[in-house]
C-alpha cells in the first residue's frame, strides 16, 4: 500500500519569510511601512533610531501597514493595537518620544484595552518601598451604591443580562394578580 504524499504548505503570507519595513525617522516623526514584517525586527529598528528601550517582546507577529507619520508614541501605540501585548510606554525624549516600551504578553481574560495588568504595574515599581501603606478599598454604604440595581461588590452585568433581568421582572409582574378595588 501506498503512503499519500504530504499535502502542500499553503501559500499563506506567514509561511514566507518576513520582510523588511521601510521605518522613516525624522522632522516629520515615525513612519512605518510593513508588508509581512517582523514585529520584533520593526520594534528593534524603531529602539534603534528613536534611543527607545523595548522590553517584554517574547514572540514574533507577523506587521502589515502602513503606520504615522507622527510622533513616536502614537505610531507605536497603531503599530501594536491588536497584538497580543499589554503596553507601557515611560517617559519622554521629547517630540512624544518613549524612553522605554514595556510589553506583556496579553491574557486571554484581557480584553479591554487600557486595562490595568498587575505585572506591569509591579515591574515598574521597583524603586517605591514594599512597606508604603495603601489606602484601604472603599467600603461600601447604604444608600451610597455607585451601581443601582447592582449587587456592590459584584461582577459587572453585560447589556444581555441586563436586558434579561429586566425582561424576567416584567414578567413577574404581568403574572401577579391586580389588586382589586375596595
Amino acid at each position: 500500500m501506498e503512503v499519500p504524499p504530504a499535502p502542500e504548505m499553503l501559500q499563506w503570507p506567514v509561511n514566507d519569510q518576513p520582510g523588511n519595513a521601510a521605518i522613516t525617522w525624522d522632522s516629520q516623526g515615525l513612519k512605518i511601512e510593513a508588508a509581512n514584517a517582523s514585529l520584533q525586527q520593526i520594534l528593534k529598528d524603531v529602539s534603534m533610531d528613536t534611543g527607545a528601550k523595548v522590553e517584554g517582546l517574547a514572540s514574533d507577529e507577523r506587521v502589515f501597514g502602513a503606520y504615522g507619520p507622527g510622533q513616536a508614541r502614537d505610531v507605536i501605540s497603531q503599530l501594536l493595537q491588536g497584538s497580543g501585548y499589554n503596553v507601557v510606554m515611560i517617559g519622554d525624549q521629547g517630540h512624544g518620544t518613549p524612553r522605554q516600551i514595556l510589553l506583556s504578553a496579553r491574557r486571554s481574560g484581557d480584553v479591554q484595552p487600557g486595562a490595568n495588568n498587575s505585572q506591569v504595574n509591579a515591574s515598574s515599581e521597583d524603586d517605591t518601598d514594599s512597606n508604603d501603606e495603601q489606602p484601604p478599598p472603599p467600603q461600601f454604604q447604604p444608600g451610597n451604591n455607585p451601581r443601582p440595581g447592582f449587587p456592590p461588590g459584584g461582577p459587572p452585568r453585560t447589556p444581555q443580562q441586563q436586558i434579561l433581568q429586566e425582561m424576567q421582572q416584567r414578567q413577574q409582574q404581568t403574572q401577579q394578580p391586580a389588586n382589586p378595588p375596595n
